[in-house]
């Protein structure tokens, strides 16, 4: 209690300090704020993992092992298989286990995590597991039964994970998880023993094991289940950790503490005995417990980037964000209307003015860096999907057009329109860059679109819900291929929260997860060229992330394109 009273004492104060600090607000949210977008991947600065390696400097750990770091938002659920956000994901990779887990050039590395060791058939479409002894934090031990139950909870239609689609891999997978069986026994999973865990896959598909780093295959306690019900994940009480950490106070909204999990298998490794975790919003408080001592690290808002720019350390992120289109709304339906608001703004100038070059605008869906066919990425093998303003003034004209025609089309005026809600995140940065936008529909498109907030928690689940009208977006990769973001979109699809459906990019799609090679790839590069003909959504910039960290921080493994990896490894230096 003394402990939580001392907190709300600091950020109060942290809030009366940054009256005093200069710069104009500014930026995006979730799952990362706008200033970690990211520039172009440069040779020079790309695709390398920090150093986490020891120097004579750091090689001795301080006394005091506690990291103080800025979840920024609430995670909305710590259940692994409900979790579809960055901030729990952060969590749940810290306090569970999983399979597998990346090594610091962002590789699958054999022993890292509960797998020891695993078999592969000729074919590619069956792995056996061979799992470590290893305890939860209340004792009990960690079996293959636990990881094979929580993979087919996953798919279990009355479950309803967001993210059941990434276990479509698994034999009948997706055939459960859509009622075409009903028998979870058919699904490819089986613990064969205690210690032994038998997958097998509908095809062959090289990005399986990197997927196993995601929140979705990270196991849960069936027992705990069936005692707790809708609770699980839900507070302090109901959270068994099997991982690096485990958590010990959550007060919701406002902080999350994790401390050392003494029963995890590899805690002699673990050099942090507790990561201290706020939740502040504010750009300008952020920055001020940072300078003040009370942040370790933070991601720098957009304002601050030309103060602090000769210290920031800059990582390339698999993220795009965008606005997404509900495609059931009156006027988004339309596709010209889409379209125009898409071109309607000009995203290199307002990129080049908020993020000082850092950022660059988005003209496809797919980020830099994921690989595409030969030697080229996906993004050099597709080049630029459309354009906007920045192309030249005669732009307009053509976007005007297009508005015209649209409304048109569906019966419906400018006037109409106007009072439209566009729903964004509940940050400072995330209504500067509302507003931006705003103003550019009004002064292009003659349209007056009101801006509405909300937390993260609620605009997931009114985007879920289909209650919006169109709404600012983002998608951060879950392993190093282009299919974390062709497949979202999909008919149906739990990610696609536009309601869009195309019948050419689903059987695309559906080409690109059971071939290989260059077949493969072309029916993703295919599918992308659909999907931004037709304007589900507006890519916007892509990602890097900036920020600014203490230099007895160390041991943090940040891998290339920023996948997630956890702080198993980080540690507090003298």
């Amino acid at each position: 209690m003394k402990k939580r009273k001392l907190l709300a004492l600091m950020l109060a104060l942290a809030m009366v300090f940054s009256l005093v600090l200069t710069g104009c607000a500014g930026g995006g949210e979730e799952p990362a704020d706008e200033p970690e977008q990211q520039e172009e991947p440069k040779d020079d600065d790309t695709d390398k993992p920090e150093d986490t390696s020891d120097s004579e400097e750091d090689s001795g750990l301080a006394e005091e092992q506690v990291l103080k770091i800025n979840w920024r938002s609430e995670p909305p659920n710590l259940d692994p298989q409900i979790s579809q956000d960055a901030t729990s994901s952060r969590i749940l990779i810290d306090t569970l286990e999983g399979i597998i887990r990346m090594n610091d050039k962002g590789q699958v590395e054999e022993g890292s995590g509960m797998a020891k060791s695993w078999d592969v058939n000729e074919d590619g479409t069956k792995y056996t597991f061979h799992l470590r002894d290893a305890k939860w934090s209340d004792g009990k031990k960690v079996t293959a039964g636990d990881f094979a139950f929580s993979w087919k909870r996953a798919l279990a239609p009355e479950t309803g994970s967001t993210y059941a689609f990434i276990a479509y891999d698994i034999k009948n997978g997706e055939a459960y998880n859509t009622g075409k069986i009903d028998d979870p026994s058919k699904v490819g999973v089986t613990a064969k023993d205690d210690n032994t865990l038998v997958v097998e896959l509908e095809s062959p598909n090289p990005a399986f094991l990197s997927k196993l780093q995601h929140s979705t295959f990270l196991p849960a306690r069936e027992d705990l289940l069936e005692k707790y019900g809708e609770k699980y994940g839900s507070e302090v009480e109901y959270l068994p950790s099997c991982g690096p950490f485990k958590i010990t106070e959550w007060a919701h909204e406002q902080e999350l503490v994790m401390e050392k999990n003494d029963n995890y298998w590899d805690a002699d490794a673990v050099k942090l005995e507790r990561i201290e975790g706020v939740m502040v919003r504010d750009s300008n408080t952020t920055m001020n417990l940072y300078e003040t001592g009370q942040l370790d690290w933070v991601l720098v808002p957009s304002q601050y980037l030309e103060k602090y720019k000769e210290k920031l350390q800059k990582s390339p992120e698999a993220a795009c964000f965008y606005y997404t289109f509900n495609t059931k709304n009156e006027f988004f339906q339309n596709v010209k209307i889409r379209k125009a608001f898409t071109m309607a703004i000009d995203r290199e100038k307002i990129l080049e003015l908020r993020t000082h070059g850092i950022t660059p605008p988005a003209f496809g869906f797919v980020p830099p860096g994921m690989p595409g066919p030969g030697d080229k990425t996906f993004r050099e093998a597709n080049g630029d999907q459309f354009y906007d303003l920045g192309k030249g003034s005669e732009v307009k004209d053509e976007v005007n057009k297009l508005f015209e025609e649209g409304l048109k089309e569906i019966g419906k005026t400018r006037e109409d329109m106007n009072g439209t809600k566009f729903l964004t995140y509940d940050s400072d940065n995330s209504l500067q860059v509302a507003q931006i936008w705003q103003q550019a529909w009004k002064e292009n498109l003659g349209v007056d679109i009101e801006i509405e907030q909300a937390t993260f928690k609620i605009k997931i689940d009114r985007e879920n819900k289909g209650d919006f009208a169109f709404s600012y977006s983002g998608w951060i990769g879950d392993y190093n291929d282009p299919m974390t973001f062709m497949d979202m979109w999909v008919t149906g699809g739990s990610q696609n929260t536009a309601n869009w459906s195309n019948e050419e990019y689903d059987k695309l799609i559906k080409k690109a997860q059971t071939t290989s090679g260059e077949e493969r790839m072309q029916a993703m590069l295919d599918a992308e060229k659909i999907l931004l003909d037709e304007f589900p959504i507006a890519p916007y910039d892509f990602s890097v992330r900036s920020r600014l960290q203490k230099p007895y921080v160390k041991g943090v493994i940040r891998l290339p394109l920023q996948m997630t990896n956890g702080l198993k490894y980080a540690y507090i230096a003298k």
